[in-house]
């Protein structure tokens, strides 16, 4: 069983209201542990994640599975209603929930290169 005290909290996006919303989702829970931020995913930071750690992020799907098979908990962030125009933009903290933000736990990827 992992020690939830050791495990550590990963938020893996390059927009800051994104990672200023996931912080308020939390709402202070589990954010006890450490908690890092960052734009992008290396392999570096992947070998130092260990079972338990937790994930937030918009992350390509061979890298959620890669998380998911050491036994990362990964959260994926959900951003449906964002208009055409504004895809790639920095958005506000606002707009994140205008265009109704969520949070979606993945817990299988069934997936194979071809």
């Amino acid at each position: 069983m992992c020690d939830e005290n050791n495990s550590r909290v990963y938020i893996i996006t390059r927009h800051q209201s994104t990672v200023d919303w996931v912080m308020a989702k939390l709402n202070g829970k589990g954010l006890d542990r450490d908690v890092f931020v960052t734009g992008h995913l290396s392999n570096e930071i992947i070998l130092r994640m260990r079972k338990g750690d937790i994930v937030y992020g918009i992350l390509p799907i061979h890298l959620i599975r890669r998380l998911l098979r050491k036994g990362v908990e990964y959260f994926h962030v959900v951003l449906p209603d964002v208009p055409y125009e504004l895809r790639g933009k920095e958005l506000t903290l606002k707009q994140v929930k205008e265009f109704g933000g969520q949070i979606w736990k993945i817990d299988d990827i069934k997936c194979f290169k071809v």
